[in-house]
């Protein structure tokens, strides 16, 4: 059989789906907006003279919020990243900062098999979709194991000082979460929803007249 390249609607539809959520879930990783502070931080700047009002928030592994010198400032909370000190990075969100980034990868590896079944279906006589959407369940499960553990550090002292002596694991006080946390339940689902997809894109690749016409030569075949 000739080499060729194989492309279906539902194929697509799949990888463009699986990109989306990967990308959310970065999102969610680099953003620092799971927890959103209830006070206005204002910042002066005397070169251009504008005032400005933000809230403080903070992420997995980063924070913003108004410093003495430098004014408002986005950034992580120590260079060491899993080696500092848990009264900084509490131990739970480096907990969560590992499976988070273990979904991440493992779904980004996922992208790349999407585009390996538009020239080949089985890889060492196992499919490459079952194979992909069986990674797909574990990359959505290893995020979800994620944002269950951040909750768990909302006690921490540096939430405590954002959000108030009220917070606790799975009480954000007076805060509220940020758009980062909601990024990252939505790619879940589309964690397990491209793995459900993955076998519909599978019966799509394999149909009668899909298989005929690579059996008959063609390189390129475009089929909704």
């Amino acid at each position: 059989m000739c080499c060729y390249i194989l492309i279906t609607g539902c194929s697509l539809f799949w990888f463009v789906l699986s990109l989306i959520a990967d990308l959310l879930i970065v999102s969610s990783i680099v953003t620092p907006k799971w927890l959103i502070g209830p006070t206005l931080e204002v910042e002066h700047s005397s070169s251009s003279n504008v005032t400005a009002y933000r809230y403080a928030s903070v992420g997995i592994y980063t924070r913003c919020k108004t410093m003495e010198r430098i004014g408002y400032h986005c950034g992580p909370f120590d260079l060491d990243g899993f080696g500092t000190d848990s009264r900084v990075y509490p131990p739970e969100w480096k907990a969560c900062m590992f499976f988070m980034s273990m979904g991440c990868v493992i779904l980004a590896l996922t992208v790349l098999l999407t585009m390996v079944t538009c020239c080949r279906q089985s890889i060492f006589g196992k499919s490459i979709h079952n194979l992909t959407a069986c990674a797909q369940v574990i990359s959505g499960i290893c995020v979800m194991l994620g944002v269950f553990l951040h909750p768990l550090g909302w006690g921490a002292k540096r939430v405590i000082i954002l959000c108030g002596s009220d917070s606790e694991a799975f009480n954000p006080g007076m805060c509220t979460i940020g758009f980062s946390f909601y990024s990252a339940i939505f790619g879940i689902i589309l964690c397990f929803i491209c793995a459900g997809i993955s076998l519909k894109a599978e019966a799509s690749n394999m149909r009668a007249h899909v298989k005929r016409r690579v059996e008959e030569g063609d390189r390129l075949v475009c089929v909704p």
